[in-house]
């Protein structure tokens, strides 16, 4: 039986000269199921694929890095790292790219000094986070970046990004999925829980 895990965990942009940044968040993948119509049982989306091991691991930021003050460019604000091992596509080691989504509810604070237009702003569950997965002989690694940088003038803005949820196939998946090639949900975070013996 596997169980998917709904989780809702705030990511902050703090100002520059805030606390420290809480550490980097680690989430453990499991494959996505997708259900099926009677008589047929839910099982995995993706059904050349399997692997064997996975975890996202997410980021804070911390103010102006949401801004992309040097290039401009969102590469300078990455917001996390994929790793899955033992990929296989119709039973051999995959190698090619996987793409992947981190879907976010932002919420945006005051402006001190009022030149920032998303201030006091709430951006409801959205695409917010973007990646490729390259993999080679079955082992991968990805890093998800924003989709787009924050405008300069926001960069004194508190912000809080919580984990939303991903829609894709008719069915909804927890804040991570990665794709398969082909488009489908191969994997998003949760637990596995093999099954024992009845007491």
């Amino acid at each position: 039986m596997r169980i998917g895990l709904a989780i809702t965990l705030a990511f902050v942009a703090a100002p520059v000269g805030a606390a420290k940044l809480p550490p980097p968040m680690r989430m453990n993948l499991v494959p996505a199921s997708c259900a099926a119509l009677p008589p047929a049982v839910p099982g995995p989306c993706s059904a050349a694929f399997r692997f064997a091991s996975g975890t996202v691991t997410m980021k804070s930021l911390r103010q102006p890095q949401p801004t992309c003050p040097k290039t401009g460019k969102p590469t300078e604000a990455p917001g996390g790292t994929i790793k899955m091992t033992g990929v296989t596509k119709a039973g051999s080691p995959f190698t090619g790219s996987l793409d992947a989504q981190v879907n976010f509810k932002t919420t945006f604070g005051d402006d001190p000094n009022g030149n920032c237009e998303l201030r006091n702003l709430v951006v409801p569950n959205l695409p917010s986070l973007l990646g490729t997965v390259a993999c080679k002989n079955g082992k991968c690694e990805g890093t998800v970046y924003p989709i787009q940088c924050l405008p300069s003038q926001c960069a004194d803005t508190p912000v809080v990004s919580e984990l939303g949820s991903v829609q894709a196939v008719g069915q909804t998946f927890g804040p991570i999925v990665v794709f398969d090639d082909a488009g489908q949900p191969l994997a998003t975070p949760g637990t596995s829980l093999a099954p024992g013996s009845e007491p």
